[in-house]
């Protein structure tokens, strides 16, 4: 079994591995190594046991080595500022936002494996590094619910799955947390990556509808942040709905 693209991780070897393992404990893993060997995702190296990434293309579990905003996690110019210009300038949707590191890079590399490769075993992995940020920066205090980004059911049928909801379950099991459905997506948008920042808000504008809640603290999932306005426009329509705080968890930070 590879995880190079060559043969996904998602094929029907996979869950024929999880039934396997699940039978005969990690005795598994060795027989799997030999008629599926496990290569790196990044750089093609065997493995010598399942697993994605080999140890050098493991990448930093978490931003480090800039000041950055108290809300969305932003750089800062000066250590002295707490809060970047958008957050300091107006009100966010939600508490804080916190990623794994920069899309520029292996963590963006890993976000497409995911997307576009349906690479899940990749996306099983980044959930356990998301649950780990999310206890590293103790965010996952007093949650009540685990919930992500929702895709219209058009988009979904186009992709096949919401990459979203695939990290949003990983996160809820590590965090022993139940994973509701809180947001729904009204209409079609255009990818946010291909907007300028101005019209990004715009764009976005009452997409998404949340399900009412009585002050539920809810973590938000997402893969992808750019400027916060999913984030954001996700976060106001949940506190509308009633829920007391949103804090946000994504993948790379674009």
């Amino acid at each position: 079994m590879t995880t190079n693209g060559g043969t996904p991780t998602s094929c029907s070897a996979w869950p024929w591995f999880c039934r396997l393992r699940g039978a005969v404990g990690a005795a598994a893993d060795g027989l799997v190594a030999v008629l599926y060997p496990f290569e790196c995702v990044s750089c093609g190296r065997s493995l010598p046991a399942r697993g994605i990434l080999c140890e050098a293309c493991v990448p930093e579990p978490a931003e480090g080595g800039e000041d950055r905003c108290s809300v969305c996690g932003a750089p800062v110019a000066d250590r002295l500022i707490d809060l970047c210009l958008v957050c300091g300038t107006r009100e966010r949707g939600f508490d804080r936002l916190v990623a794994l590191g920069s899309y520029d890079g292996c963590w963006g590399e890993l976000v497409r494996k995911l997307k576009f490769e349906r690479e899940i075993a990749v996306g099983r992995w980044l959930s356990e590094q998301l649950a780990e940020a999310a206890r590293r920066a103790s965010i996952e205090d007093d949650l009540d619910v685990v919930t992500y980004v929702p895709m219209t059911p058009g988009e979904r049928r186009r992709r096949g799955f919401n990459q979203a909801q695939v990290l949003a379950r990983g996160v809820a099991a590590e965090l022993g947390l139940p994973l509701r459905r809180s947001l729904v997506k009204r209409r079609r948008t255009r990818p946010q990556t291909m907007l300028p920042a101005k019209e990004r808000r715009g764009n976005l504008q009452d997409a998404f509808r949340a399900v009412p809640s009585k002050c539920a603290r809810a973590l938000l999932i997402d893969d992808i942040s750019t400027t916060g306005s999913t984030a954001e426009e996700c976060a106001r329509a949940l506190r509308q709905a009633g829920f007391s705080s949103v804090r946000v968890l994504v993948v790379a930070r674009a």
